[in-house]
C-alpha cells in the first residue's frame, strides 16, 4: 500500500515507519522536518499541517491508500485531515487511553467504558475521536481509533513521576529517586516496537475500520518493580523515596499533571479486543531489554540530562526524609 504518515519521527511513529517498510509498503511521512531523520527509502513531504493551503491539496494529490495520523491533537486537525484524506482507503487516528479518565467503573477497562477526560489534552482527543467516529457513521469515512497507553523506547523513557532522563543519571550516581506512595500502582508500559505491531496490524485489515482499540501491554507492572528493572539494567540499586501524588502536583501542576490521575492509579486496560482482531499483536520486547536499549542509546547520544546541585528531586527527598525522622522521633 501507499501509506501516508502524518508525523513519522516521534516515539511510536519511528517504529511504525520501520515496520511498514519491512512489510513492503510505500511510506511517505508528512512532517515539518525538524524532529529527526527518516529511514532510507521513505519519502518526505516537508510542511506544516496547520498550513491548510499547503496540507490539504498536498495530501490529496498523493492519493494514499492508507494513512496514520500521529500528531492529530485538536478538532481543527481533524477537520483538515477529513478533507485531506477524504479518498483514503483506511485512516488510523492516534488517540490515548487517558481519554477514559481517572476512575474506572470496571476492571480491566474495555473500549466501551465511559469517557471522562481529566486534562485538556485528553478533552481535545475525545472531541477529535468523535469527529472521526461521526464521519464513519455518517458517510463511511474509513477511520479506526487506536488508543495507546504509556510507550517507551529510544526517544522516551518513563518513570512514575513523569517523563525525563535525569533519573537515569541519578541511579548511575547512586542517588535516590522518588516514587508515588509505595510504588504499588499497576501500569502498562509498552515498547514502541511492540506498539508498531498493533498499529500496522490494524492498518492492514479492513475489518478494523470503524473500531476503537486500546493498545496496551497485556502484562502490567507495579512502578516500584519497573524502577527495579531499570536499576538492574544500570547495575546499581538506589533507595526509592515515597511521596504523595498531591504533594508533587502542588509543587508543580504542569510538570506533574499526569501523576495524580494516571501514574498513581491502578487503571488497567484490556488488550483482548486488539489481540482478537490483530492476532500478531503479542508484545515480545521485555522491559529489561527495552530499557537497556533505550538507556544505551540515550547515553551514547548525549541525551541523558545532568542533575544540577539542588535539583527539585533532592529537595523533595530531603523534605520527605525530614518528615519521616520527625514522625519516628515522636
Amino acid at each position: 500500500m501507499k501509506v501516508g504518515i502524518v508525523g513519522g519521527t516521534g516515539n511510536i511513529s519511528t517504529s511504525v515507519v520501520k515496520l511498514l517498510q519491512e512489510r513492503g509498503h510505500d511510506v511517505t511521512c508528512i512532517t515539518r522536518g525538524s524532529s529527526g531523520a527518516l529511514p532510507y527509502g521513505v519519502r518526505h513531504l516537508s510542511g506544516d499541517r496547520n498550513d491548510l493551503d499547503w496540507f490539504v491539496p498536498t495530501v490529496q494529490r498523493e492519493r494514499f491508500d492508507a494513512a496514520i495520523d500521529f500528531i492529530g491533537f485538536t478538532p481543527a486537525h481533524g477537520a483538515a485531515s477529513l478533507d485531506a484524506f477524504r479518498d483514503v482507503g483506511h485512516f488510523v487516528q492516534t488517540s490515548t487511553v487517558t481519554t477514559v479518565g481517572q476512575t474506572a467503573d470496571w476492571l480491566p477497562i474495555t473500549e466501551d467504558h465511559p469517557l471522562r477526560p481529566p486534562v485538556p489534552y485528553a478533552v481535545d482527543k475525545v472531541a477529535l475521536d468523535r469527529m472521526y467516529q461521526a464521519a464513519y457513521l455518517d458517510r463511511g469515512f474509513p477511520a479506526t481509533i487506536v488508543k495507546p497507553s504509556t510507550t517507551y523506547g529510544r526517544k522516551r523513557v518513563v518513570r512514575q513521576v513523569g517523563i525525563d532522563t535525569r533519573w537515569i543519571r541519578r541511579i548511575r550516581e547512586g542517588r535516590p529517586i522518588l516514587r508515588v506512595g509505595e510504588g504499588t500502582a499497576l501500569h502498562h508500559l509498552l515498547h514502541v516496537d511492540d506498539a508498531a505491531l498493533g498499529f500496522v496490524g490494524v492498518l492492514e485489515r479492513d475489518s478494523t475500520i470503524g473500531q476503537t482499540y486500546f493498545l496496551v501491554n497485556p502484562q502490567p507492572m507495579e512502578w516500584s518493580d519497573i524502577h527495579g528493572v531499570a536499576m538492574d539494567v544500570l547495575g546499581r540499586e538506589v533507595e526509592q523515596i515515597d511521596v504523595s501524588a498531591e504533594t508533587l502536583y502542588q509543587l508543580d501542576p504542569q510538570r506533574f499533571m499526569m501523576v495524580p490521575g494516571v501514574f498513581a492509579k491502578n487503571l488497567l486496560y484490556s488488550a483482548e479486543k486488539l489481540q482478537r482482531d490483530v492476532p500478531e499483536f503479542r508484545p515480545v520486547v521485555s522491559l529489561h531489554d527495552g530499557l537497556a536499549d533505550a538507556f544505551e542509546y540515550l547515553q551514547s547520544h548525549g541525551l541523558v540530562d545532568d542533575v544540577p546541585v539542588g535539583d527539585w528531586e533532592d529537595r523533595v527527598i530531603e523534605i520527605q526524609r525530614d518528615a519521616r525522622r520527625r514522625i519516628l522521633e515522636g
